[in-house]
């Protein structure tokens, strides 16, 4: 009888301890320890972790570039079939989508717009996915011709991401969109208060959209109908990453969210310390970290339970860019040209150099790769060096 009582104790306080751990820490999930073959949207996943498998490494090696004639990058780079996707602007304001090879950097094909791209393509089986400045969304195929495209009349910042048959993206006449990715036929929309200039993140059946209304809505990924909103203070242009029942973002007022997305409520808020600019970098996160650049020239590394600091270390210039967290490094870009590669763990800077033009795009890795562009028109490849 005494070893029963004992055991049922025993068994209580287990199961006591664990419902405290669930609700004291994101509820951590398995991410993949296989080195990335693909970097298909804006953040790498439908999560917006910003995080892939890789080795360890000290500096990058540079292997190719590719230039865009009187134009500029303020995207990111897709990275699917050995093949690079990114879209750029020109300095008449047309737009510019480039199919480049990702092994030595030869054009394959390009696609015209009439108006710019800012926006990050996103690749799903064979066909892209993006959103000009002059508001109209198209779909191409693999060889760089248009299957169909679909009006919003209003500039479109935010990248796509898909849930099952459909494309998800926001526009700045403040509403989410769903279209059918056959066809382009709209299958919801959902408004908002103020304009959409963050990507969009899906988790499960969920949309978490920051919004420049200083909310964060939740939104079911089916019907479009608003779950909940969180009061964020102030308006945002970071996208939201997820992992496990957390979403993290930073906003315009330089605080950092962990909300929880089951209760839809704030799991903890780190306020800037010492009162700085805004948060513009969307986070990369991984077990232990969650790491983000902020225009005061900093970058951090949170703990995801609490938000504690881990690590922050001062870099030359404003972070725009969002960095990556690639295995145990961290690569991340500035607006001074400079790409960094950074010791997860310790926030130790490994390698630094300087580039022409300035990073607004961020980084994307696959099959050993990290693609990034500047402003001034140039595609970098690099590669990674032990």
């Amino acid at each position: 009888m005494r070893t029963l009582i004992v055991f049922i104790l025993t068994l209580f306080v287990g199961v006591a301890v664990a419902q405290t751990e669930t609700e004291t820490q994101p509820q951590a999930e398995t991410q993949s320890k296989t080195p990335a073959q693909a970097w298909t949207s804006f953040r790498g996943d439908a999560r917006s972790s910003g995080f892939v498998a890789g080795p360890d490494f000290k500096s990058l090696k540079q292997e190719w570039e590719f230039e865009l004639p009187d134009g500029g990058f303020e995207s990111s780079a897709a990275i699917a079939e050995g093949t690079v996707f990114i879209a750029g602007i020109t300095n008449d304001v047309k737009g510019k989508l480039y199919a480049l090879n990702l092994a030595d950097g030869q054009k394959k094909w390009e696609f015209d717009s009439p108006d710019g791209f800012i926006t990050t393509p996103l690749y799903d089986s064979g066909k892209l996915y993006l959103g000009d400045m002059l508001g109209i969304f198209r779909c191409v195929d693999g060889k760089g011709k248009e299957v169909w495209k679909f009006k919003t009349e209003v500039e479109i910042n935010s990248s796509a991401n898909i849930y099952k048959d459909n494309i998800l993206f926001g526009s700045q006449n403040a509403k989410l969109y769903a279209l059918s990715k056959t066809k382009g036929e709209l299958v919801w929309e959902h408004e908002v208060d103020d304009q959409i200039q963050s990507s969009i993140t899906i988790a499960g059946d969920r949309v978490f959209l920051a919004g420049c209304d200083s909310l964060l809505h939740v939104v079911n990924a089916a019907d479009g109908k608003e779950l909940g909103t969180i009061e964020i203070e102030s308006p945002t242009i970071a996208t939201p990453a997820a992992m496990g029942d957390v979403v993290f973002f930073g906003t315009e007022k330089a605080d950092f969210f962990a909300v929880d997305c089951k209760k839809i409520d704030t799991r903890w808020k780190r306020p800037d310390p010492k009162g700085g600019t805004s948060i513009r970098s969307s986070a990369a996160i991984t077990d232990g970290h969650v790491v983000f650049g902020g225009r005061n020239r900093k970058l951090y590394s949170l703990d995801p339970v609490n938000g504690e600091e881990n690590w922050a270390i001062t870099l030359k210039n404003k972070v725009d860019a969002s960095p990556v967290i690639i295995g145990k490094r961290v690569v991340a870009a500035s607006t001074d040209g400079r790409i960094y590669v950074i010791d997860l763990d310790s926030g130790e800077k490994l390698w630094e150099k300087q580039f022409n033009g300035s990073f607004i795009g961020s980084p994307a890795y696959a099959q050993g790769r990290i693609i990034i562009a500047t402003d001034e028109g140039v595609v970098y490849c690099l590669s990674l060096e032990k």
